[in-house]
């Protein structure tokens, strides 16, 4: 048989495996040096397929190679330079070498894989969960005083990251230290930030392009020897190692190096204070010394405790914000969008791919129905979060408000307190969901799987660590599962594993080492097991009362036995500020502490920090003139107290538009008063912030905060001594009159109330507006509640206390736009008459240009309920609507959403209540 003609050289050469270069490349002639530079080029041409030029270099290399060792013979001192060349030129190789590997596009791609979904902490068995779709931007605020441009502003991580146009002006800070509390999200955000930067989503927030690297202090701190010590390059090649589908992925610490040299990374070191407490000294010197090194992009995350900021040099400190009422709405539409997707309708569409057409379900049909499942469930859970003010202040960060959309997901109804909030959860975790989904614990009791893990818990914080290594975990649980389970298949090694796959209480890190997903579920776990050790674990807790690292473990522990020791604890050292802080976060999550000793700690705060404005506010309110047995007065408010609600509107952490421009410089007055400087408006908007502040009543009653009328300020004097002292006039409930001086009424109003006022001063204007539905048929009376609508008897005979609170509290709360006299001055703008409908034409013109202009009718054609705009955006006096029967043209008797205003509820359905319409 005729042999085929061999191929050309080049051909032969083109397919090279990675192996075989491997081996080239780690050939002792190619790594040295010089003459390892001259091989690399000619390695660098095997890879084009030029043997022959591949050949001539590799040759050209060993006769170099040979001269350089023929000289270091002849001329020893010569070897000395050559070895520096030698190493100088390796390394140089190494980084072409890597580059032309296209490491760092495999690089990234790894890191999307790793960072792609977002692990909710301790819920393992959740659906997968979209991390860029799920994510929820945090707000942050300047901690501290290193740059003066950042102060007085609202952040997002987009604001201090460099931009990629202009790098000077917007680069705020290079080196970033974000400080938060536990579940704040910080190991969160820098998991978005990997995957955005790995992605090249960083494009549409026009940054500056960075190669991410994302470091867990708990991973490494124990390699620390020195400041300098290990390298950040060779951590950095390690985490590559660790990277799923990395293991041959080469990865070069003199490329990392460069990079880092040339600023083109974004350097995360996540979770200093999980560092041991007799280590992060060492820790925060090292980091300090990596940021100070490298002219790259730093961000460290830590708990407040574990942050040192004189370890640190030129580090801006920057605080994670609490959500605020629009974040806890995106989060929980966004959180039921991907649940009922992913837990329901993907999978029916996924199996009504039948043969028969007719069967089948499309997608955009799948996709519609589980937007309106999600609509639906994300509607019942804002309704019962924003409805009270404990549970409303309780999901202030992503960890508690994922624990509640959790609990709300799977039991319909929300735990009140903090406390209840991680009672919930360990049940779900340890035995509704195992159940529900099937996969079940051996032991089937969550309260005896919780006692098992606790001595787990408390050997871990007494030794102040977060991971621990199988053995050591067992040695923890053994006695504790022995004692309670007889199954002798179920050995601690297979109870931890349990916990780790089933529950996701645990999860397992690098070199097989455990932790719990949260610290704060073993904070909580310890609390409970010295709880139960009696007057042992009480004395363990009380010498750990002043210890920061322990204030979470504190906190339950009070909670769950008795709080009182702990605040009167805190007042024999009044001058702690720490410890009376955590008394008042006690004192105000309890469920019933007495008054005086809440006035006592309030006095401890004052004398403590005389010059914090949140104290003297608090002050300020808790020693009111009394006016009636409802109603009481404060005396002047001054500018520093002033400032904590316009710093909350800055942080959109309250829905007003005050000016904020008049409390720009007043540090040096923030004990005068309040002055003409703010308007009647910015007034109003102060007495609307004040319900949100639920420590300035030492009860729990629901309170209305509001300017005083004329005739309350001729009772008390105009400037808080019984005085009428000519140059000070407060502002009062009448906008004509000019005020130069606040001053503040708050009246408490009917316990019915609670929830509206909890809706409006959230902005949860929908809410508000079927509350304000609820309230009205029940002023009506109970025949108005059975029947689900007002007539035209009971819209006339309204009790007017009522209708005037209503209408007070939606005016103050939307700042003038919405309310029923705000309607019913519309109405009167466009012509309309006050005569109960004697000339129907004129009134019928009226009521649809006043619907016209408040955006109820859209070209002329009437709106549905569904079609109304529940925010801000919409018309002035769009909202509220509330029902109203209806008789239409066929005499049909049906229930409808109409305007509602003082007089214009009786026109309105006086009007469409007649058969002639």
């Amino acid at each position: 048989m005729t042999q085929p003609p061999n191929p050309p050289q080049h051909q032969q050469y083109q397919g090279i495996g990675l192996n075989d270069i491997r081996k080239l490349l780690d050939n002792k002639l190619v790594n040295t040096g010089i003459p390892g530079a001259m091989a690399g080029v000619g390695i660098t041409r095997a890879f084009d397929g030029d043997v022959w030029q591949c050949l001539s270099w590799v040759g050209a290399a060993a006769g170099v190679w040979l001269l350089i060792k023929i000289g270091s013979r002849i001329a020893p001192r010569i070897d000395k330079v050559i070895e520096q060349a030698d190493e100088s030129v390796s390394k140089k190789f190494e980084v072409a070498r890597t580059n032309r590997s296209q490491f760092q596009q495999q690089y990234l791609e790894a890191l999307k894989a790793r960072c792609v979904d977002l692990t909710v902490e301790g819920y393992g068995g959740l659906p997968r969960l979209a991390l860029e779709e799920i994510y929820v931007a945090l707000r942050m605020h300047p901690g501290g005083r290193g740059n003066p441009s950042l102060q007085n502003r609202n952040l997002s991580i987009w604001d201090i990251l460099p931009k990629a146009n202009d790098p000077d002006k917007t680069f705020l800070a290079r080196l970033v230290a974000v400080i938060a509390d536990p579940g704040y999200g910080k190991t969160t955000l820098m998991q978005f930030l990997t995957l955005t930067f790995s992605n090249h989503g960083y494009v549409d927030e026009e940054a500056k392009e960075l190669i991410p690297v994302l470091l867990l202090f708990r991973d490494f701190h124990g390699q620390i020897q020195a400041q300098n010590s290990p390298t950040l390059p060779h951590l950095m090649v390690e985490m590559v190692q660790k990277l799923p589908r990395c293991e041959d992925l080469r990865a070069s610490e003199p490329w990392f190096k460069e990079k880092l040299q040339q600023g083109k990374c974004l350097v995360m070191l996540d979770g200093l204070d999980e560092v041991p407490d007799d280590q992060r000294k060492l820790a925060s010197q090292w980091a300090n010394w990596q940021m100070q090194n490298y002219p790259s992009q730093f961000i460290l995350t830590s708990r407040p405790h574990g942050y040192d900021s004189s370890l640190f040099k030129g580090v801006e400190r920057i605080d994670v914000l609490d959500f605020n009422d629009d974040q806890k709405r995106t989060f929980i539409g966004k959180w039921y969008r991907f649940i009922a997707w992913e837990t329901k309708w993907r999978w029916h569409w996924i199996e009504s791919q039948r043969p028969d057409p007719a069967k089948r379900l499309s997608e955009v049909q799948a996709q519609a129905q589980s937007q309106d499942d999600a609509d639906k469930a994300a509607a019942d859970l804002r309704r019962q979060l924003f409805k009270d003010r404990s549970l409303i202040d309780l999901a202030k960060n992503p960890l508690l408000l994922t624990i509640i959309a959790v609990a709300h997901k799977f039991k319909e109804r929300l735990p009140q307190r903090r406390l209840d909030v991680y009672r919930e959860m360990f049940q779900l975790l340890l035995e509704d969901r195992p159940y529900q989904r099937q996969t079940r614990l051996t032991i089937s009791s969550a309260a005896e799987n919780q006692r098992i893990l606790q001595p787990l818990a408390w050997a871990l914080t007494k030794a102040n660590r977060t991971q621990f290594k199988p053995h050591q975990g067992v040695k923890c649980i053994k006695n504790r599962l022995a004692s309670m389970c007889s199954e002798s298949t179920l050995t601690p090694e297979k109870f931890l594993a349990e916990i780790q796959q089933v529950s996701g209480l645990l999860a397992g890190g690098e070199g097989y080492l455990y932790e719990f997903t949260h610290k704060t579920f073993q904070e909580y776990l310890t609390a409970v097991e010295l709880r139960e050790r009696g007057s042992a674990g009480e004395q363990e807790i009380r010498s750990h009362f002043a210890n920061e690292n322990w204030k979470e473990v504190v906190y339950f522990y009070a909670l769950l036995t008795n709080p009182v020791p702990f605040i009167e604890k805190a007042l024999e050292a009044p001058d702690n500020t720490h410890t009376l802080a955590l008394a008042q976060r006690i004192a105000a999550d309890a469920k019933a502490i007495d008054e005086t000793l809440k006035q006592k700690l309030l006095d401890a705060q004052q004398q403590a920090t005389p010059e914090s404005a949140e104290v003297r506010l608090t002050q300020r309110f808790q020693t009111l003139t009394r006016l009636t047995h409802h109603t009481a007065i404060s005396d002047c408010i001054t500018w520093g107290e002033y400032q904590l609600f316009i710093e909350k509107q800055v942080e959109q952490a309250f829905h007003s538009w005050a000016n904020t421009e008049t409390v720009a410089s007043i540090e040096h007055r923030s004990d005068q008063r309040v002055d003409n400087e703010i308007s009647w408006e910015d007034a109003r908007w102060f007495c609307a912030w004040l319900s949100t502040q639920p420590n300035l009543a030492l009860d729990d009653g629901v309170y209305d905060y509001r300017l005083p009328t004329p005739k309350e300020l001729a009772v008390v004097g105009k400037d808080g001594d019984g005085k009428m002292r000519g140059d000070i006039n407060p502002w009062t409930a009448d906008p004509k009159q000019p005020g130069n001086a606040l001053r503040v009424v708050r009246q408490r109003i009917p316990e019915r109330y609670r929830e509206l006022v909890n809706y409006l001063a959230t902005g949860s204007w929908k809410e508000a507006d079927q509350e304000t539905d609820k309230l009205m048929l029940k002023a009506a009376g109970e025949p108005a509640e059975q029947r689900g609508y007002l007539e035209l008897a009971e819209i006339r005979n309204f009790p007017c206390e009522d209708l005037l609170l209503i209408d007070q509290l939606w005016v103050k709360f939307s700042g003038g736009k919405f309310g029923f006299s705000v309607q019913k001055q519309i109405w009167v703008e466009v012509g309309g008459k006050l005569d109960f409908g004697k000339d129907k034409p004129a009134a019928i013109a009226a009521y649809e240009e006043m619907s016209d202009r408040n955006g109820w009718r859209v070209n002329g054609k009437w709106i549905s309920y569904r079609q109304l705009t529940f925010d801000t955006s919409a018309e002035r006096g769009h909202l509220p609507r509330v029902r109203g029967m209806v008789v239409d043209r066929s005499g049909v008797v049906r229930v409808e959403w109409r305007s509602c205003s003082s007089p214009l509820v009786e026109i309105a359905l006086f009007l469409l209540s007649h058969r002639d319409l």
